[in-house]
């Protein structure tokens, strides 16, 4: 039988594991919990294929818009791309050369090499124009070229070749 002195040991001692049960933890400041960072994500860059021109034409010009702007119905407008083949070039520009020798110009600056090869463009022509068809030319780092007119699958383009070379 049990006696009354180890009854009382095993009652302390099992009075202080009680107490101290779970507290087995390091004395201190409580860690900071960790934090779960995303990989960082890379955005794939994504390109549209641009069709190569053939090897006839040097640039083209792709007719958007030549007429009173839809929207207002009021301005008198040439909107379109340039698309050159090769490069590069510092300088391309759209030349339109009316009857009466008036000349409206947009430079698209450099084009080709590490630069875009198909850039957009507006021309303001005067409302006196309205109705008449003016000459298209494309500059390349000076040198004038004439287009012609092309019609391919319901788009509107006129081509430069490097036979069409004109000068100023």
């Amino acid at each position: 039988m049990m006696t009354l002195k180890t009854i009382c040991i095993s009652l302390i001692l099992l009075a202080g594991l009680l107490a101290f049960a779970g507290c087995t933890a390091t004395t201190g400041p409580t860690p900071a919990a960790a934090v779960m960072t995303p990989e960082p994500i890379t955005p794939v860059k994504t390109t549209t294929p641009i069709t190569p021109l053939p090897a006839n034409e040097i640039a083209r010009i792709k007719v958007d818009h030549f007429g009173t702007d839809p929207d207002t119905g009021t301005i008198y407008e040439f909107k379109g791309k340039v698309q050159i083949r090769e490069g590069p070039y510092k300088s391309v520009q759209v030349h339109l050369l009316y009857p009466d020798k008036q000349e409206y110009s947009y430079d698209l600056g450099g084009m080709g090499g590490a630069n875009a090869t198909i850039k957009e463009f507006t021309l303001f022509p005067a409302d006196r124009y309205k109705g008449t068809n003016p000459e298209k030319i494309i500059v390349l780092d000076g040198m004038r070229y004439g287009t012609a007119y092309k019609y391919e699958d319901g788009l509107i383009a006129w081509v430069a070749t490097p036979e069409n070379v004109v000068f100023p």
